[in-house]
């Protein structure tokens, strides 16, 4: 399950949704998709993934409301040569957002993929499920205001929609005591599904709702679940941020010629290879980035790990080669294990010129 009011969704082909109607708004034609989805933390993060769409193509990400009145957008998505592309951004919605609508990706044609629900033809699961948050209706700002609010509490409100059978659960907490909600799923278009009754609440205002098979096998849905008390809309599916974001601890250094130290003293086994500038950092899963500018054109370095308890230099297996300029970025590349706190510094050697210690982590001070 979820966690309460984030928001993790499937994304589909736009004119694969049927439910509660199909949508109007999708490219002519449209690119393939063997899988993908969204998902919107509760500190604000967005990632995106998209596997076997279109290669090589371009896609602008963004929330959208569901009546396609609004929009937020989020940045653009790339597709390799496999037709595989991620895209994160890390606390884009700030602490305190609420928000209620789809993820929606765009191709110059119009709409390709959508957040929604899908349900597996065969009992096997094989996608992910639909697990939006659930919202007050009169708390959404983004990506804009929604009209036709109540003003009923929540605490806390989930949606959970089974991709291998179609089951349905709505759960409420904190909400306005002895009531019942309608929900329905009501689509972009302005058409509905009714979904059933959540309630009638307890007295901490709690109630949920479970339909074992609320939804047909091939079922593929985009919308908005809305739960109304007497034709006014009180909850909405969505998300809300309220964990601030705490920024991971990570590393960076710049990388000087080892040959140029001189404090507090000059280093030994020191390389001669030149270096304009460069830079190292190690991300807080372990990924170890570099950046040379102004080296040795067309050589092949290693990165390796030297610790401070003088234990002997380790091995990234982290290769830094240069183009004809003698420029190089890496990326970020898995070194260290998941859990360590580890300490020490990096040291860039030139295979070619033995052990000698190229390019060094520290400091030029003017």
């Amino acid at each position: 399950m979820a966690r309460a009011q984030t928001f993790d969704e499937p994304l589909e082909q736009c004119k694969a949704v049927t439910t509660p109607a199909a949508l109007t708004t999708c490219a002519p034609s449209q690119d393939p998709l063997n899988a993908g989805g969204s998902t919107i933390s509760d500190e604000g993060d967005v990632t995106v993934t998209l596997f076997g769409a279109a290669t090589n193509t371009t896609y602008a990400v963004s929330f959208v409301s569901n009546d396609g009145s609004q929009t937020t957008s989020i940045g653009n998505l790339m597709t390799g040569a496999g037709g595989n592309g991620a895209m994160r951004k890390e606390a884009f919605f700030k602490f305190g957002t609420v928000g209620a609508g789809n993820i929606v990706l765009t191709s110059g044609a119009g709409e390709e993929f959508v957040t929604g629900l899908s349900v597996s033809n065969d009992g096997i699961e094989s996608r992910r499920d639909s697990q939006p948050g659930l919202v007050r209706c009169t708390d959404v700002t983004v990506p804009g205001t929604l009209s036709n609010c109540g003003s009923d509490s929540l605490a806390i409100g989930r949606v959970d929609v089974e991709e291998a059978d179609g089951a349905l659960l709505i759960h409420v907490s904190g909400a306005r005591p002895s009531t019942s909600y309608t929900a329905i799923l009501l689509s972009p278009t302005g058409a509905s599904t009714a979904l059933g009754t959540v309630g009638p609440t307890n007295k901490a205002g709690g109630a949920t709702l479970v339909m074992d098979t609320e939804f047909a096998a091939g079922t593929v849905g985009s919308g908005e679940v809305v739960l109304q008390s007497s034709s006014t809309n009180e909850f909405v599916s969505g998300f809300k941020v309220d964990e601030k974001f705490v920024s991971p601890k990570v590393s960076s250094s710049t990388l000087q010629q080892c040959g140029n130290v001189t404090y507090p003293g000059a280093l030994e086994n020191c390389g001669s290879d030149p270096l304009n500038d460069g830079t190292y950092k190690v991300e807080a899963g372990g990924q170890v980035s570099v950046t040379l500018n102004g080296a040795n054109p067309s050589t092949n370095y290693e990165l390796w790990f030297r610790p401070l308890d003088d234990s002997g230099d380790i091995d990234t297996g982290i290769a830094i080669p240069t183009n004809t300029l003698g420029n190089a970025k890496t990326g970020a590349k898995s070194f260290f294990p998941k859990s360590v706190i580890a300490s020490g510094t990096f040291v860039v050697k030139n295979p070619s010129e033995g052990d000698l210690d190229q390019f060094v982590a520290g400091y030029e001070i003017h």
